[in-house]
């Protein structure tokens, strides 16, 4: 029953994208067409994509409704999509959030990522490069070009395709469609699955599956020859031991994996019915998702050549019925179409006469994040009054909580009836720069959002704020080789506040 509740849940997912199988429909290879989205070297599009959550039945609370008002006005128009080549791309378009129309312009290559948003003073920079890793090292004689790649998608959606039953509603019929402004005629592929439809499309997939051992073993043989490395790196096997292995090895090992995945659907499949059963008994909210409720909608017009020009999707996911939960259903719909395909396209790229913010995840603190922005734009406004991006909020329980193991430098402690904390821990929650002076023994912190400068000094229960003295009620001490600081001083200079709750043991520190 274990294996049976891994197996499905891994496979109704994957059927809720393949949809289709092999079969043609009304004389077009829905396989080929599939397949052929992998063959687009070059193309330039255009894409409309937006959400909407239908609210649960009853009262909401004032943050759920919010929050579904502020999800429900996002959505995202694409107005020109260039890809040059696998690695070389564009986007240019606009995020609507709150009645607000965010421009951007993203382009990338093989070096980098450059994105624009209106409203910030410099474009953003994130390198792409992996010349820092040394990936032949780390996994010898993995192949990761993006042809290789390439053909392993297309060996591995082929083959699930080939195994994957067309749903009960499919349908092709000519159409005159305008892609672009230009009007084409097309083959329109039409697609329905309902949520009540994914358990038996599953198992005819791993039916299908259970009788192609052959098919199931070239899959593998594909597989093993262009990440073995990567398996045997992942397995933990010493470097050394990550060499090609000899044909009678790769054999044995090929058909060690064939035979495990065949005894899996062998175990599977004869009480499948069952265990369905028992799997919804156990977990009832999949009845909800599960539903005739739940449907995929998808049109896809196709050229002569197969080539997806044009598409329609609209998603429903019905939710179940939770009192934790307040919204029953995920709406999603999305609208493109794509031309000039596999003819010469160039990018658009973003300017940056004005410089560039090279950004890493570990700077993009709040505050170094607000100070490239204009304090007057809209994406300003969004971040601060809609989605609060300066707001933190942490805990810190003390010692004599048996459910948290804290090291020391992470606990409260009460000195003389005073709440003290650690400086550094506090610093890093609040993202606060801590600079420390060994000669002197002293600390500065940076405000992240003020640039605030709080000096504190060992032992002293003086301490400074922006070159303004105060007098603290508890000197800074040194507890278990960490530095405290009474929690009322350091919450205030960081623009925060700390509450103590005696009953809990715990202290919050909140800042909004």
């Amino acid at each position: 029953m274990k294996r049976f509740k891994w197996g499905i849940a891994a496979v109704l997912p994957l059927l809720l994208v393949l949809l289709a199988g092999c079969q043609a429909v009304g004389g077009v290879d829905v396989s080929k067409a599939a397949l052929s989205t992998l063959d687009v070297k070059s193309s330039m599009s255009k894409q409309t994509l937006s959400l909407q959550l239908v609210p649960a039945d009853g009262k909401l609370n004032a943050d759920d409704q919010k929050a579904i008002e502020l999800l429900n006005s996002l959505s995202l128009t694409i107005d020109q999509a260039a890809m040059q080549d696998a690695n070389t791309a564009s986007l240019e378009g606009s995020v609507q959030v709150k009645g607000k129309k965010l421009p951007f312009h993203l382009a990338m290559d093989k070096k980098a990522m450059t994105l624009a948003v209106d409203g910030m003073t410099q474009p953003i920079s994130v390198p792409l490069e992996l010349e820092n890793m040394d990936l032949g090292m780390m996994m010898p004689g993995l192949d990761m070009n993006n042809e290789s790649l390439i053909q392993t998608y297309k060996d591995v959606l082929g083959f699930l395709l080939k195994h994957t039953p067309n749903p009960s509603s499919i349908s092709v019929s000519p159409v005159s469609e305008k892609v672009n402004g230009e009007t084409l005629s097309l083959q329109k592929l039409h697609i329905d699955i309902r949520g009540d439809e994914l358990v038996g499309l599953a198992k005819g997939f791993l039916t299908s599956l259970s009788k192609d051992k052959e098919g199931v073993k070239q899959l593998v043989t594909r597989l093993y020859d262009a990440y073995y490395p990567l398996f045997a790196a992942y397995a933990g096997a010493p470097e050394e031991e990550t060499a090609a292995p000899s044909q009678a090895e790769k054999e044995k090992n090929i058909n060690e994996a064939v035979d495990e995945l065949m005894s899996a659907l062998d175990e599977i499949l004869p009480d499948y019915d069952k265990n369905v059963d028992e799997l919804l008994g156990e977990a009832p909210e999949l009845s909800d998702m599960l539903s005739k409720n739940t449907v995929l909608s998808m049109d896809f017009m196709l050229d002569s050549k197969l080539n997806i020009r044009k598409q329609n999707m609209d998603l429903t996911v019905q939710l179940p019925a939770s009192e934790d939960l307040p919204i029953k259903q995920v709406k999603v719909h999305s609208e493109a179409e794509t031309w000039k395909i596999n003819e010469p396209v160039t990018i658009h790229n973003v300017d940056t006469s004005k410089g560039l913010w090279d950004v890493s995840a570990s700077e993009a603190t709040p505050g170094e994040v607000l100070r490239h922005l204009d304090r007057q734009s809209d994406l300003y406004r969004l971040l601060m009054d809609d989605l609060n991006m300066t707001s933190k909020s942490f805990y810190m329980y003390t010692d004599e909580d048996p459910t948290v193991l804290y090291d020391p430098g992470y606990e409260p402690v009460i000195v003389k009836n005073v709440m003290m904390v650690p400086v550094k821990y506090v610093a890093d929650e609040l993202d606060a720069q801590l600079l420390w002076d060994a000669k002197t023994k002293s600390m500065t912190l940076i405000d992240d959002l003020t640039g605030s400068k709080i000096v504190l000094k060992m032992g002293s229960n003086q301490a400074s704020i922006d070159g303004v003295t105060e007098t603290l009620s508890q000197p800074v001490q040194n507890l278990d080789g960490y530095a405290y600081v009474p929690m009322r001083f350091i919450t205030k200079a960081l623009g925060a506040q700390g509450y103590w709750d005696a009953k809990e043991q715990l202290v919050t520190i909140e800042r909004k």
